[in-house]
């Protein structure tokens, strides 16, 4: 980890038990940050009164979504990022950074945050960002304000070395719905060397039930429509920490198998509101035959057949295939190696610690400047915000990260069964004969 964030870690210890009935280990995440209300930086006194009497800046309205790290050389220090999507009003930044002080700086700066969905040219409302091997950051924007569309949804990348934009692709009309919101890109680069131009970014549609797929090279869009991305009407009910609130969301959570020479790559993917994990070879995805028909094949696509226990939101994969999830309740981080079977016996515990693990809406797996990996995760009260009892006088957000390595050590998920180490368990559920897959059996389970 680099010098520059580790000096930013508050060591705090989760409460460590294990679930009965699953195999697991209890261990340690680090604080990195935590607020009880986020605290911002404006460019002058000045641009703070006119965004409060705008109402542009509501103090306590603000809530963090995702979380992602620029890890710099020399004597740069690391950036925190930090996603704070305007579901309403009150919301002055939705994109910022994080000093050691915890206070949010707008990012690239605040003239990006200030039009409030009235010039198209900023950023309205974004929910997640990628920082991908290239040193960009991707960023989606929805263009809502709440259920306003104020600008057409646009997918943006940055530069990370200058902090300019570098890319720019506004999503056309046709690939996207009245109720489309879309949430959570994942970037899959198909690098040739240093070449980072072969680029394909996915992106959750978590209320129009879709996948956006943006060729990066030919700057162009379309749209993937499946019944997988769609809710579970008997999983919308979530409850944390003895508060209940229902939320019908779609598909939400991506994460990317690593990329193998000459090889596909998986997409896992699933809803909110859902307990169960889908998964499709990006070949599918990829073929541009959607641009004239978003309807992908029925058996192109695959759920595996055993569930979570509970819904879970935001999810990440590491170098070695091994995924990264929360779970709702008890409040906790899972992983998952997918030479595996996807079933409980498979999932073991990281930490649970049912005060500050709640809802984790932000997993990223990030590299650091010696080649280790990081896992860092966004957690908050959700609940809270949804049944309108968040208290300031208690802390609701959280930033937490920590070595894979350490994380994993002794871990199940780290030493998979040697008859299982065949490569992915979803190559046995899918065929790689690019988008026209058939039905494949595994045991007595049909796949379609």
């Amino acid at each position: 980890m680099s010098q520059g964030i580790d000096r930013f870690f508050l060591l705090s210890y989760c409460l460590a038990c294990c679930w009965p009935g699953f195999a697991s280990r209890a261990s340690e995440l680090r604080i990195v940050r935590q607020w009880p209300q986020l605290d911002f930086v404006f460019p002058s006194e000045m641009a703070m009164g006119i965004a409060m009497e705008r109402r542009h800046y509501v103090p306590g309205n603000s809530v963090p979504i995702d979380v992602d790290v620029h890890h710099r050389q020399g004597a740069l220090k690391s950036r925190i990022f930090i996603t704070i999507p305007r579901f309403d009003e009150g919301r002055p930044v939705t994109l910022g950074t994080v000093d050691e002080q915890g206070r949010v700086s707008a990012y690239p700066d605040y003239s990006w945050h200030e039009n409030q969905g009235s010039n198209c040219n900023g950023l309205t409302s974004v929910f997640r960002v990628a920082v991908d091997e290239c040193n960009r950051m991707w960023v989606m924007d929805t263009g809502k304000i709440g259920d306003t569309q104020y600008c057409p949804p646009k997918l943006l990348a940055f530069d990370l070395a200058t902090d300019n934009l570098i890319y720019q692709h506004v999503v056309n009309a046709s690939s996207y719905v009245q109720n489309s919101l879309f949430i959570t890109p994942v970037v899959d680069v198909r690098r040739r060397g240093r070449d980072c131009a072969d680029t394909y970014v996915y992106v959750a549609d978590v209320s129009g039930f879709g996948l956006l797929v943006v060729d990066v090279a030919r700057d162009r869009s379309w749209r993937v429509t499946h019944r997988l991305f769609f809710p579970f009407p008997s999983r919308g009910t979530f409850t944390i920490d003895g508060e209940s609130f229902d939320l019908m969301d779609g598909v939400l959570g991506l994460a990317l198998s690593p990329h193998r020479q000459g090889g596909d790559r998986f997409l896992y993917f699933h809803a909110l509101a859902s307990t169960t994990e889908n998964v499709v070879r990006t070949s599918v995805i990829r073929n541009s035959s959607f641009l004239h028909d978003s309807n992908a094949d029925p058996q192109s696509i695959h759920v595996f057949p055993d569930e979570r226990p509970i819904q879970a939101a935001a999810e990440a994969m590491d170098r070695n295939g091994i995924m990264y999830f929360g779970l709702m309740e008890p409040p906790s981080i899972w992983c998952w190696n997918s030479a595996t079977e996807y079933t409980p016996r498979n999932f073991h515990q990281i930490a649970m610690n049912r005060e500050t693990l709640q809802f984790a809406s932000g997993v990223k797996v990030v590299n650091n400047l010696k080649g280790e990996q990081e896992l860092w995760i966004l957690t908050s009260s959700f609940q809270r915000v949804m049944t309108g009892s968040l208290n300031a006088n208690r802390v609701n957000f959280r930033i937490h990260a920590e070595k894979i390595e350490r994380l994993l050590e002794n871990s199940p998920c780290k030493n998979p069964p040697k008859d299982q180490s065949h490569g992915y368990h979803a190559n046995r559920i899918t065929q790689n004969h690019g988008p026209k897959l058939t039905t494949y059996r595994y045991g007595a389970v049909s796949f379609l």
